[in-house]
């Protein structure tokens, strides 16, 4: 191999260059530096701290049976882990559902903490629920209320058309029990860190993820996490505008 030839395949393993790169230039501009640091605790982001979530108050809302994690191990659940996407088709308990749910992003009664850690307590992401076969649920579309750990209804028809043409792993959805959605609001991290928070979103958004998946694990159920999907369509399902909320990360889940 010569050495233009060598060049050739270094560019392309490193993705080539590219000025005008749209992530580059905000991963530079993001950047935290001693010079310029762009982290500001105000009056604002400290009340805004204990106050991460929404809430759809005036649609009907599900109260979910308490969260209950299986028995294994850290360890064997953490080792056991795969994206599963072979769903038999039967379906999942609301209490199984829910755990899920409060495992990514639930909300402790004694206190304000969550289950996933998030830059500075300020909490900004949201978990939508499309439901398709979960046993005491009618199928539609649901926001996880994290303060009442509730299933808030948001649309009594099934998203189910719209999710396919949206996702590009399609036989995972056909066969769910249910997919997930995470969205982050931007503005309750950047009311603290400016540019920096988009960086903290995405980074939130695959804890809870992983909580969910380790979750689903021990209960014996799988679940697919899922980046690849056509951001409008999603964005549309879940009624957001895609700026100021956006989908984030999706996951398929269902029994194996």
């Amino acid at each position: 191999m010569n050495a233009t030839n060598l060049q050739d395949v270094r560019d392309e393993l490193l993705g080539g260059r590219n000025l005008f790169s749209v992530s580059e230039i905000f991963h530079e501009n993001s950047r935290i530096t001693e010079a310029a640091p762009g982290i500001a605790i105000s009056t604002s982001s400290i009340a805004a701290a204990p106050n991460g979530f929404k809430r759809y108050v005036h649609a009907p809302t599900t109260f979910l049976p308490a969260p209950r994690f299986a028995d294994a191990s850290l360890a064997e659940v953490i080792v056991g882990r795969q994206s599963r996407r072979d769903y038999n088709c039967m379906t999942v308990s609301l209490q199984e559902m829910g755990t899920l749910a409060y495992a990514a992003v639930g909300r402790q009664e004694s206190s304000q903490r969550r289950c996933v850690p998030s830059a500075g307590g300020l909490y900004p992401l949201e978990l939508y629920v499309a439901a398709m076969k979960i046993d005491g649920l009618a199928p539609g579309l649901y926001h996880y209320d994290t303060r009442a750990h509730g299933l808030t209804r948001l649309r009594t028809t099934a998203c189910h058309d719209e999710l396919i043409r949206a996702i590009f792993i399609k036989d995972s959805v056909r066969t769910a029990a249910a997919v997930f959605a995470l969205t982050g609001v931007f503005g309750r991290s950047k009311i603290k860190y400016g540019e920096r928070a988009y960086r903290f979103v995405l980074l939130e958004a695959g804890h809870a993820m992983q909580n969910m998946c380790l979750a689903a694990t021990g209960a014996g159920l799988g679940l697919c996490p899922i980046g690849g999907f056509v951001d409008d369509v999603v964005n549309d399902v879940l009624e957001i505008d895609g700026i100021e909320e956006a989908a984030l990360y999706l996951a398929t889940m269902g029994r194996l």
